[in-house]
């Protein structure tokens, strides 16, 4: 067999990263799914699959080129090797990133460090790689990740932001209590407030605005002429809150919303 060049390698490593690439694309949303479980289903039921595959495939794609040229298996160790180190790279990117995220930055972020780290693994390990080759793709194979983890946290503020772009741009005003975290939440906005008890307020643009209270179970209903806000409380016994009256909304920048810790999703409860 002909002596791959090093370029030639990294090409190799490209091509048999995109089955990582398609994994990366397909399920970076469910990572983010359900507060977190999203990760358990996705790095421990198919993650282990995926990387099973492509480790025996790579095995026996080097086995074809190679046959029994056990010197050879030196250069070529990475094909078989690579998914599973990029199963725990992905996996701490995962557990790093967030709270907030853009799937579609995510998704391209993501494959993108897959893509050079196969084809830096690739050059870096052809035989008679020139040292400067091995040396720059070490460099790019460790920094790769980083980086986009460094950007995530980078994102944070802006992706807040687009959250709140479409929910109410408003916080509720309830006597005693103040605003401690904030979430958009499509058209509606989850707010957390503390105070004799935890209350978290949905608030959304009102359908029927005619100004009314309704109560019921541990909280209520209130519609303010241009919003209705769900005021139930947290951990406390039914009955034991009294609402008080003089609840309203106040206007809200965007900035100001973003600038708020994150609220706890309904859909985590």
């Amino acid at each position: 067999m002909a002596t791959v060049k090093w370029w030639q390698s990294g090409l190799v490593g490209i091509g048999a990263g995109l089955p990582m690439v398609w994994a990366v694309w397909a399920f970076t949303a469910d990572v983010s799914a359900v507060d977190g479980l999203g990760v358990i289903l996705v790095f421990f039921w198919y993650g282990p699959m995926i990387v099973a595959f492509l480790a025996v495939a790579g095995w026996i794609a080097v086995l074809a080129v190679v046959g029994n040229g056990k010197a050879r298996w030196r250069y070529w160790w990475w094909v078989v090797a690579t998914p599973l180190a990029l199963w725990g790279v992905l996996l701490i990117g995962a557990l790093t990133s967030g709270p907030t995220g853009s799937a579609p930055e995510q998704r391209l972020g993501w494959s993108l460090v897959v893509v050079v780290i196969y084809g830096a693994v690739g050059a870096g390990f052809a035989q008679r790689a020139p040292r400067v080759v091995r040396l720059l793709a070490s460099m790019i194979v460790v920094a790769a990740a980083p980086l986009m983890i460094v950007y995530d946290d980078a994102s944070q503020y802006r992706w807040r932001k687009a959250t709140f772009a479409s929910a109410p741009q408003v916080l509720p005003v309830i006597p005693g209590y103040a605003v401690v975290a904030a979430r958009g939440d499509g058209q509606a906005l989850e707010v957390t407030m503390r105070g004799p008890t935890d209350l978290r307020v949905s608030v959304l643009r009102c359908r029927d605005c005619s100004v009314r209270q309704e109560y019921a179970v541990n909280g209520m209903t209130v519609v303010d002429g241009s919003f209705e806000l769900w005021v139930p409380a947290v951990d406390n016994p039914a009955g034991h809150w009294v609402a008080l009256d003089g609840i309203h909304v106040r206007p809200a920048s965007i900035d100001e919303l973003a600038s708020l810790p994150l609220a706890v999703s309904r859909s985590a409860d």
